[in-house]
């Protein structure tokens, strides 16, 4: 008699789990199906432009006193260069300056060259610029070898690079200033009392020079 009691309580357990077990799968399955649903987001974007833009435009070394000892002049003012790279490539891109001539009292052969005098340009990052949002840039200090002047003819000096970006760099908005450029100007150098002018012409190129 005690083992037949036994044995009933044992298989009434079992049922009981097994009913329990059942109905738990159940609840978890409707719950899956009416509250979870997986779906997906996306954008995409299209390539942008690369350009260059310069503000305040005159590199200036200021008014100075005639003297026969060399002089090397600090700029009084300067340009402000900037390079923004929207292209969304990654390939870099190269920053170059010319000196179109000599610093002379006008732009073609008839005026006073400003014999000898050698101008150095000296890339600084702007980071004062609230609008720079650029990735690791490269800057520069480069002498400028100007190029010639002939009657009614200007012939740009060599093209150098005053900053630039390799690949992976560059993104953004890249602000340069020149205020640590130079003029060296030689004490046997003849100089009037004029004002004395160059040209220079920026140049972006869309990868890094060398």
């Amino acid at each position: 008699m005690k083992k037949m009691v036994l044995g009933l309580m044992v298989v009434a357990g079992l049922l009981g789990t097994s009913t329990v077990v059942a109905n738990a799968a159940d609840t978890d399955s409707k719950s899956a199906d009416s509250k979870s649903v997986v779906s997906t987001g996306d954008v995409a974007f299209s390539s942008g432009t690369l350009s260059l833009s310069v503000n305040n435009k005159n590199l200036s070394f200021g008014k100075n006193t005639i003297s026969a000892a060399d002089a090397t002049l600090g700029a009084s003012t300067t340009p402000t260069v900037k390079v923004n790279d929207l292209r969304g490539t990654n390939v870099g891109w190269s920053l170059t300056v010319a000196q179109g001539q000599q610093f002379n009292t006008k732009t073609d052969a008839s005026g006073s060259a400003l014999t000898n005098a050698a101008l150095t340009v000296t890339s600084t990052k702007d980071s004062s610029d609230s609008t720079s949002s650029d990735s690791t840039v490269n800057t520069d200090n480069t002498p400028l070898t100007p190029g010639t002047t002939t009657s009614g003819t200007t012939t740009n000096g060599p093209v150098t690079k005053v900053a630039s970006a390799l690949p992976g760099h560059g993104n953004g908005i890249s602000a340069f200033t020149f205020g640590g450029s130079t003029l060296a100007v030689p004490g046997a150098t003849n100089k009037l009392e004029k004002s004395y002018t160059t040209t220079l012409t920026w140049t972006l190129g869309d990868t890094p020079s060398n």
